[in-house]
């Protein structure tokens, strides 16, 4: 639903209890959204105990003091939450998440305590979950080769920084491996913990409802807020890598072509530039590489703003024998931005941007997850309005500068895979 002048990411913020609570509410919404953030992510797991945060996510759903098993858990969830309860672990954070009926709402509040607070955690349950998560990870990374391959590719891009030692949340098979029983207990008690939590309200949530909140958070014990060491992001060892993609364990019948820089952390006012240049590049290259000379299907260019590093990339699947004009077209168009050269189809990609902007139909949990990302990656949220203020503010001026400072050369690499020859 669309309400003009609504600015559905302006949201408030309230201390109960020691605990920052964030809330919104969204006229359209019939049932709130229940967030609970934990400080807790890869970047925080102990050296040689990579996946330790998402092993805990994992342990939570084994069942608690009131609610025994994760068969209860599931029927609890079906009762009062839509059938909704669910969780997710990143780099930085695990998310406990929910959506329910406002007349649910208190159950839930007094259910979702008790499991992630009062978990049984027993040892029978623990190795049932090494066994499910070993297999995540290896859905992930398939085989050895390509593992190897992964961390071969992470070492290379981000010597000194938390990236180079974990691919995502799930750690390694061979760190999940050594998880213990004890380890997942000591964690849990250090990791949940009023320091190192947030709230996040949205949907049907009213002023009144917050009361409730206290209830929550009663009794939880304060403990202290998670640190870890922030690296800084250097130069790849090597700019360029040429494998076969049977080599690296995947096999694929197409060259896949990566022009991928990695970045420090983006400050708010270099961030807001992020959107209109990838705008700009995708245009630009999808033109040449698809339109124009139809050389794939379609071009991708990401861009992945984190807490403490950045990534940007350009990907694209074509023949082998594209691998040159590929990569030519690219630094063709990187020198045509610095030269300044399509400022006229800047303003008209901005003015698209702003209208894609106001247009945009979110769901709830759009809005919120969006919300905990900002307050993550800033710390604070970027309301509708100031994101809006940020793009109108944007100059081709500031892409020229940004694109001459991320597509150094000296700082990209660029990865080849090779197609099968099996």
């Amino acid at each position: 639903m669309h309400i003009k002048n609504f600015d559905p990411y302006d949201f408030s913020k309230k201390e109960i209890g020691g605990v920052s609570v964030y809330y919104k509410n969204l006229p359209w919404a019939p049932c709130i959204n229940v967030y609970v953030v934990f400080n807790t992510g890869a970047f925080i797991d102990p050296i040689g105990k990579e996946g330790l945060s998402h092993y805990l996510e994992h342990m939570i759903f084994n069942g608690s003091k009131k609610i025994k098993n994760k068969k209860l858990q599931k029927e609890w969830s079906k009762k009062y939450a839509l059938n909704s309860w669910n969780a997710y672990t990143n780099l930085y954070q695990t998310v406990f998440h929910l959506r329910c009926l406002p007349e649910n709402y208190k159950d839930v509040l007094v259910g979702m305590k008790d499991m992630i607070f009062n978990p049984l955690l027993k040892a029978k349950d623990v190795e049932h979950e090494r066994k499910v998560i070993t297999q995540e990870a290896w859905k992930r990374f398939k085989n050895q080769k390509f593992l190897a391959y992964t961390r071969k590719y992470l070492e290379n891009l981000y010597t000194g920084h938390n990236f180079s030692r974990v691919s995502s949340a799930l750690g390694w098979p061979e760190t999940i491996a050594k998880i213990s029983h004890l380890d997942i207990k000591n964690y849990h008690k250090e990791k949940y913990v009023k320091k190192n939590m947030s709230i996040f309200l949205a949907g049907a949530i009213k002023e009144k409802d917050l009361k409730l909140v206290d209830v929550f958070v009663n009794n939880i014990p304060e403990g202290i807020f998670s640190e870890y060491e922030k690296g800084l992001v250097q130069k790849p060892k090597n700019k360029k890598s040429v494998v076969n993609s049977d080599d690296i364990g995947d096999p694929q019948e197409q060259v896949e072509i990566t022009i991928y820089r990695a970045t420090d952390w983006l400050p708010e006012k270099k961030a807001q530039i992020v959107p209109l240049f990838r705008s700009l590049i995708w245009d630009l290259l999808n033109e040449r590489l698809r339109t124009e000379k139809g050389l794939c299907y379609g071009v991708t260019v990401k861009t992945w703003l984190h807490k403490d590093f950045s990534e940007i990339f350009m990907n694209i699947k074509t023949d082998e024998k594209n691998i040159e004009i590929v990569q030519k077209e690219f630094w063709t168009i990187i020198k045509e931005i610095e030269k300044g050269k399509h400022k006229k189809r800047f303003n008209v990609l901005k003015k698209v941007t702003i209208d894609q902007i106001i247009s945009a139909e979110l769901l709830s949990e759009d809005i919120v997850e969006g919300a905990i990302n900002e307050k993550s990656k800033y710390g604070k949220i970027t309301s509708l309005s100031e994101e809006l203020i940020n793009v109108k503010a944007t100059t081709y001026k500031g892409i020229i500068n940004f694109t001459k400072e991320v597509f150094n050369p000296e700082w990209t690499f660029t990865e080849i895979i090779l197609p099968s020859k099996k």
